[in-house]
């Protein structure tokens, strides 16, 4: 008790190499509309299913999900789109809720609203950028377990 000198407690120390785990890559989603090679769609169209575009858009689109523009594809109007994947050509307004990527052989000449911009090198942009918020996720709550449902209640007595 007196006079000893407490023993103070180390750790035992592991020399076990970190290994950085890998960020799976996002698996690609296949899409539900695909406008082929040489093909021109004039107008405007909604759709809530990936797009993918190798011809000519001449119009507006409207999409909660993705749009792929691959290097000979273009389009030439207004998009309101979930993520936008760009190897071709797109000149007008583009405003993604999500992610945007320009890959090196995309153009973009117009303005751009998204959430997130990645460009790889050899890529153009041309306009004005605003970067936005991402909208929130919001997720319905679950029911607890333990609450009974309002037509098996008891009334509460006083």
């Amino acid at each position: 008790m007196f006079g000893r000198k407490k023993e103070e407690y180390q750790a035992p120390v592991y020399e076990e190499p970190v290994q950085e785990i890998a960020k799976p890559e996002p698996k690609p989603v296949a899409p539900s509309t695909v406008i082929g090679k040489g093909v021109i769609v004039v107008g405007n169209f909604d759709s809530k299913e990936p797009i993918e575009v190798l011809g000519t858009i001449r119009g507006n689109i409207r999409s909660t999900s993705s749009v792929s523009i691959k290097e000979n594809g273009s389009l030439v109007g207004e998009a309101a789109l979930k993520s936008l994947d760009l190897e071709g050509r797109v000149e007008g307004t583009v405003l993604c809720s999500d992610e945007t990527v320009i890959r090196s052989t995309g153009a973009l000449k117009g303005n751009l609203s998204t959430a997130s911009l990645r460009t790889d090198d050899g890529s153009a942009f041309e306009g004005k950028l605003n970067m936005v918020p991402k909208p929130p996720v919001v997720k319905t709550p679950e029911p607890a377990e333990d609450v009974q449902p309002v037509a098996d209640a008891q009334p509460i007595e006083q």
